[in-house]
């Protein structure tokens, strides 16, 4: 989820992350609160078999990159 509007700056960071194979939704309250999402910065990642993994504070690429890759073990 890139904030509350996926603005040019969340399209540049999903690109230059690599992380453009799944979707990356912008949200206006909604899902954050589904999810339990209090404020930003928080990360969620819905695996394939529809857990939730989720990370509320600041992530740097490798810290979200390595969140991406439990939800796949899951």
């Amino acid at each position: 989820m890139a904030g509350l509007t996926f603005s040019q700056d969340g399209e540049a960071t999903v690109s230059e992350w690599g992380i453009d194979s799944f979707p990356n939704i912008a949200d206006r309250g909604p899902i954050w609160s589904h999810f339990g999402v209090f404020g930003q910065p928080a990360a969620i990642v819905v695996t394939a078999n529809g857990s939730v993994l989720g990370h509320m504070g600041d992530l740097d690429k490798a810290g979200f990159l390595a969140l991406v890759d439990r939800a796949r073990a899951t």
